[in-house]
């Protein structure tokens, strides 16, 4: 069993990668780096990053039909892009809610070999 030092900023070498390969950066990893104080991000429960997608898009969906409703009748065209936009949204936002449950086999977001 390992014992680390308990320090109050996160420290990376505590934390090994054992990944050879370099994954892609996606748009949760650019907000990640400018979050301001960066335990916001680190000392979480452990939440599938499909579901912190999900959460985002359902969010974004939300807004658009909200501008959508608040433009005026005589702009139908824009407000029904901004409905159609906020229906895609949400339509992507049911299918990263629903990836875990409805795809076998996906690797587990946290792995009990890794954890320290």
């Amino acid at each position: 069993m390992r014992i680390f030092e308990i320090t109050n900023t996160f420290n990376k070498t505590n934390f090994r990668n054992n990944d050879s390969k370099k994954q892609n950066r996606e748009f949760i990893d650019i907000i990640a780096d400018n979050v301001k104080n960066p335990r916001d991000v680190k000392d979480c429960v452990a939440v599938p990053r499909g579901i912190f997608k999900a959460y985002i898009y359902l969010m974004m969906g939300s807004s658009l039909m909200l501008i959508g409703a608040a433009l005026p009748n005589r702009w139908k065209g824009l407000k029904t892009g901004f409905n159609i936009g906020s229906a895609i949204l949400s339509g992507i936002s049911a299918v990263y809610f629903a990836k875990p449950f409805a795809v076998k086999g996906l690797s587990p977001t946290v792995e009990k070999a890794k954890i320290v």
